[in-house]
């Protein structure tokens, strides 16, 4: 089964056209990863997934139930509401900065959206935040402060926050593009473990080998249309659009 899937996906910014009828299905279990050069619309994309951009026209599934039609601008067609919220918390989302609350320690941070969103107790919610910060290798940092934080510790951190909602898939928007050369493999590892352990996963990503390594599948992107896609066995090994062979080639 599909958990997400999109049709003919549009974004406009005003004259300019950023995605042009994207279609993307992502199946139970499976971790798709997108590629391709800066200004492709890959964010973007990801971005209008769990609605921080609204798209201009299209159709998006979750659980192959029509989440969103949109056509030229309008809303043609909308899940119930109270479904609407409940899908939009299955999915997770781990952005380039790792917007931690500074204020909050690593384990307040986790602990907020069970409490506030999903109304679970104080307790609980603590027990589940110190189980996942195990999870991502930070037990030991659960009373610190982000500022005292490595940008890898910190994005660490960030990916077990999503996972505190217990979401069904996982959205990655470059999450390494903001930390240091070193820091890189720490957060890789991590998502390497969630792969592993069956979390669907969408990654938008400019480290190729975790996408040669850890996807199913793999999207290539370029003038927010989808190029090529396909088994990274293959698409890495022998990519058949000049395009996708260029930007490979200038980055391998």
């Amino acid at each position: 089964m599909a958990l997400l899937r999109t049709e003919k996906v549009c974004k406009c910014f005003g004259a300019l056209e950023v995605l042009k009828g994207v279609d993307v299905a992502v199946e139970q279990g499976e971790v798709v990863c997108v590629i391709g050069p800066s200004g492709a619309g890959k964010s973007t994309f990801l971005r209008s997934l769990n609605q921080l951009e609204t798209i201009t026209s299209g159709k998006i599934f979750i659980e192959e139930q029509l989440f969103l039609h949109r056509e030229n601008n309008v809303t043609i067609s909308r899940i119930e509401q109270a479904e609407y919220k409940r899908l939009l918390l299955d999915m997770g989302m781990v952005f380039q900065s790792f917007n931690l609350f500074p204020h909050k320690t690593t384990l307040e941070n986790l602990m907020l959206a069970p409490m506030h969103v999903k109304k679970i107790g104080r307790d609980e919610a603590e027990a589940l935040s110190r189980v996942l910060l195990d999870k991502v290798g930070l037990a030991e940092k659960a009373d610190e402060y982000p500022i005292r934080l490595s940008g890898g510790q910190q994005q660490r951190v960030a990916i077990a926050r999503a996972l505190a909602m217990d979401p069904k898939i996982m959205l990655f928007d470059e999450p390494t593009s903001a930390l240091d050369p070193e820091l890189v493999g720490e957060v890789l590892s991590v998502m390497r473990s969630l792969a592993d352990s069956g979390m669907t996963m969408l990654v938008v990503t400019h480290e190729m080998g975790f996408a040669r390594e850890a996807a199913n599948h793999v999207v290539f992107m370029c003038d927010g249309m989808i190029a090529e896609e396909g088994p990274p066995s293959r698409l890495f090994a022998n990519p058949e659009n000049p395009r996708t062979r260029q930007f490979l080639n200038s980055i391998l």
